[in-house]
């Protein structure tokens, strides 16, 4: 969306919430020349309460890539 400057300032609530509400941009211009654009500021979104909750509660031993059973012991199908 465009806007000249005096628009803008007689509307500036309203732009603003329709920017806040559209995550939208609109370019303000004087004498038809564009001089500012403003933009939505995207909050950052919070942690997930779950994710890593459980850290730190076990321990891993040995090395997780090593077969469990000895390569003799494999049933080929």
């Amino acid at each position: 969306m465009e806007i000249n400057a005096a628009d803008f300032r007689a509307n500036c609530f309203k732009i603003l919430d329709q920017v806040k509400l559209t995550h939208g941009e609109v370019i303000i211009t004087k004498r038809g020349k564009p001089i500012a654009k403003l933009v939505h500021i995207s909050q950052p979104k919070e942690k997930d309460p779950l994710l890593g909750a459980m850290e730190g509660l076990v321990e891993t031993i040995g090395d997780l890539t090593e077969p469990v059973i000895d390569a003799d012991a494999w049933e080929l199908d």
